[in-house]
């Protein structure tokens, strides 16, 4: 059954007019968290892996993975988006890019790929029956015993955000309904989910939880405030300890990114 990603006008109004291209480098909480996401990738990666990325954003993660010559194809939604991938990757071998939605991958095979990297369209898929689409679509191209990584968002940093920037009573309206009930809708642009319930989504799937990581820690706060500064030995600093301790539960809850990592059976 082909699905028809009915978000696909949202997202292209988010990023139409967004600079995605320096978002993992222009602050010191997208450096951390390109930092852990490579940091994790790097744990899995083996001599010529074949790596799909879905929702490839610029291509910051796949140019870099295709420049250390691993076999690199990325799919991205938003046309824009698209045409900037391509001209990072000018000259660059091994590396194919499509537009194409996280919802059908059906131009791939079942069984492909070593590596499915998912950190983009969770954000912005808002029924439940996309979300296990999207999952179910990564899943089934992978190989078996192939890692895949999914980014999130975690509803207690999204409300932390809102409240910091003096939207609160918002922040609820958009995000909860009835006994703060996650909700997920296409007002929100960017949709958030409690670390519980991304896990609930794996259940029956055939698949096996590897690592919750917080991705960027409590970066993004840190970074709003007035007084922030943090110089390379600081940010190395930092940095480190964050990765000896990411996958600690107490963490979580701090990050304004989330990354769920399973291998399919």
């Amino acid at each position: 059954m082909k699905y028809i990603n009915k978000s696909k006008k949202i997202v292209e109004s988010i990023y139409n007019n967004y600079d995605e291209d320096s978002r993992l480098t222009r602050t010191r909480h997208g450096q951390l968290e390109y930092i852990t996401t490579m940091h994790y990738i790097e744990k899995y990666l083996k001599p010529n892996a074949k790596i799909l990325e879905v929702g490839a954003g610029t291509g910051k993660y796949s140019c870099e993975l295709a420049k250390r010559g691993y076999n690199v194809t990325a799919v991205e939604l938003v046309e824009s988006n698209l045409k900037v991938l391509k001209k990072n990757a000018k000259g660059i071998k091994n590396i194919k890019a499509y537009q194409g939605d996280a919802l059908n991958l059906s131009r791939f095979k079942d069984n492909s790929y070593d590596i499915v990297l998912v950190l983009g369209p969770m954000y912005h898929l808002y029924s439940n029956k996309d979300q296990h689409q999207a999952i179910d679509e990564a899943l089934r191209v992978a190989k078996t015993g192939a890692v895949v990584m999914f980014a999130f968002l975690p509803i207690a940093s999204m409300i932390f955000g809102w409240g910091m920037e003096g939207n609160i009573k918002q922040a609820f309206k958009e995000n909860f309904g009835k006994d703060y009930k996650v909700l997920h809708k296409p007002s929100q642009g960017f949709t958030a989910y409690e670390i519980d319930g991304f896990k609930q989504l794996f259940k029956n799937k055939a698949c096996e939880s590897l690592h919750m990581v917080s991705a960027d820690s409590i970066m993004d706060s840190m970074e709003d405030r007035k007084s922030f500064s943090m110089d390379d030995e600081d940010f190395k600093l930092f940095t480190d300890y964050h990765l000896a301790t990411c996958e600690k539960t107490e963490m979580q809850g701090l990050s304004f990114h989330m990354l769920y990592i399973c291998k399919k059976l």
